[in-house]
């Protein structure tokens, strides 16, 4: 990606030599990174495993991920599908998909460390599925635009742009929209197991 660290990519037919990881897709996601209105990491986001997204990734039969997998995974994913120097990651509501029950578009993410830019519309209510209402790390959600509603600790009150609140690790959190603008704002992760 730079005169430093120039990245090598080299395309070939056919499985490769060495058992890896390798990423699917179809031509209309493929056309969207590609133009830039999709960032790869977007395409991958899953409330659950179980759950569909039209970028993702998986490995071949005979690889065995290591311990630093994960941060390998994050960061191809990252820097192979990002064009440019320096990187850019537009967002906005029409660079997000549908995910933990709002609108998200994923800046970066890395061990430690999660990002992303966050629209809740009208109707929608963030973590309301009681899998995902709370996370092992602290997170910060820093409302931007709009205001909506929040449930903390089990405890609701209203949130708006100009905010900023942080969530310790373990509290249960939902965020919800009944108005006509969405409320949006950025979301860092961070800490042991984010």
């Amino acid at each position: 990606k730079t005169d430093d660290s120039p990245a090598h990519v080299g395309v070939t037919e056919g499985a490769p030599a060495v058992p890896t990881f390798y990423f699917y897709t179809d031509g209309e996601i493929l056309k969207k990174i590609d133009q830039g209105s999709l960032n790869a990491l977007t395409g991958a986001a899953k409330a659950f495993e179980t759950d569909f997204a039209p970028f993702d990734a998986d490995i071949m039969e005979g690889f065995q991920p290591d311990a630093g997998f994960i941060n390998t995974l994050l960061s191809t994913m990252f820097h192979f599908w990002t064009k440019g120097v320096p990187e850019r990651i537009p967002f906005g509501l029409n660079f997000t998909r549908f995910t933990h029950g709002a609108q998200a578009c994923i800046f970066y993410y890395q061990e430690g460390f999660r990002s992303a830019y966050v629209a809740v519309k009208k109707g929608q209510h963030a973590n309301q599925d009681e899998r995902s209402k709370s996370n092992p790390f602290p997170t910060l959600f820093i409302a931007t635009r709009g205001s909506g509603m929040m449930i903390i600790n089990g405890i609701t009150s209203r949130i708006a742009q100009g905010e900023a609140i942080l969530i310790p690790a373990g509290m249960e959190h939902e965020f919800y929209n009944e108005n006509d603008e969405p409320l949006e704002g950025i979301l860092l992760m961070f800490g042991n197991g984010a």
